[in-house]
């Protein structure tokens, strides 16, 4: 029972409540052994409390028809049962499919976590030192269960927020494949973007040093509203930045004050992970405000945007969305 793929499981069986009495023991055993594992349990039911039963069954049955097809001439009802049990597991062990919450890989290296988040909506998750991330979509966090005692390292693809947690002096250390940014208690965005080949940190509170990866000697310090770019040909750029365009993307409810109409369709471009072009020098320069609830479609949108400022949209061959006035 101790396997890391034992955990699996239990967890599976727990989610269909068939757990023996000898297996909730045997469970509630090996997480009160392993913070590790039950960091991970936790952080299942958190996610499968967020699913709808229609999408839990989806993934089941998705897993399953993928082990299915790969049976040939063993059709036994009890072996059926028993790969049914594996399918179920194994899809609890890849819940990050599941609207996009999680992924561990505690059977490769027991001391490291990752978050993966491959839906559209920011996923709010809490560190072991009680600094909070909200993940962005089709990204993912690598952190260590235990934090170092001298520093807070995390390793980030893709984007997040992080409000982090003063700690001691402890610095709090985000590490991506182009920027690394050292911090001690604030808040900020990290973005990375592997097709552009560049990075970009935005300050909302606090300060922070940034500096190309593996080069600490070339630092520079952000303050807040200021935004430090990084791309491998031309370095560093730091400039002033509208905080609200770069930040608003990992809340449930989008407030948009005061913004020309083409910074409005950046920020819906951000949230919506898809690409909105706006023609029309009048329309671009369109001042809107309005609150949108982000769990509803961008089409929604559109129409309650038209309803203020007329518009016309059409997404194109390609999914992009192409806005232009009426």
């Amino acid at each position: 029972m101790k396997e890391n793929s034992s955990i699996w499981d239990l967890l599976a069986k727990r989610t269909d409540h068939s757990l023996s009495k000898e297996e909730v023991e045997a469970l509630e055993q090996m997480l009160k052994e392993d913070t590790s594992l039950q960091r991970a349990s936790q952080l299942v039911d958190d996610s499968l409390v967020n699913m709808d039963t229609r999408q839990v069954e989806e993934v089941m049955n998705r897993t399953w028809s993928k082990v299915e097809s790969g049976m040939k001439a063993n059709r036994k009802p009890r072996l059926k049962l028993i790969i049914r049990r594996c399918a179920v597991a194994a899809s609890i062990a890849v819940l990050c499919v599941l609207g996009g919450v999680l992924g561990y890989q505690l059977w490769a290296k027991p001391d490291m976590l990752i978050v993966m988040n491959q839906g559209k909506e920011a996923l709010l998750f809490t560190l072991p030192d009680n600094s909070k991330v909200w993940l962005g979509g089709g990204s993912s966090l690598k952190y260590p269960d235990k934090l170092s005692a001298r520093n807070r390292e995390v390793y980030l693809d893709g984007e997040a927020f992080f409000d982090v947690k003063k700690d001691n002096g402890r610095t709090f250390q985000v590490v991506t494949e182009l920027v690394e940014v050292k911090v001690l208690g604030t808040r900020f965005d990290v973005r990375v973007s592997e097709e552009d080949n560049m990075a970009e940190v935005v300050l909302e509170s606090g300060s922070v040093k940034l500096n190309e990866r593996n080069k600490a000697e070339d630092g520079v310090i952000l303050r807040p509203g200021e935004m430090g770019r990084v791309s491998r040909q031309s370095g560093i750029e730091v400039r002033h930045v509208d905080l609200q365009l770069y930040t608003t993307w990992k809340d449930k409810y989008m407030n948009i004050e005061s913004q020309k109409m083409e910074n409005v369709m950046f920020m819906l471009s951000k949230r919506y992970h898809t690409e909105i072009r706006i023609e029309g020098e009048e329309l671009k320069a369109e001042i809107f405000s309005g609150r949108f609830d982000i769990d509803q479609s961008l089409e929604n949108i559109f129409e309650t945007i038209d309803l203020i400022t007329p518009i016309h949209y059409q997404q194109q061959p390609d999914g992009t969305y192409l806005v232009t006035p009426k």
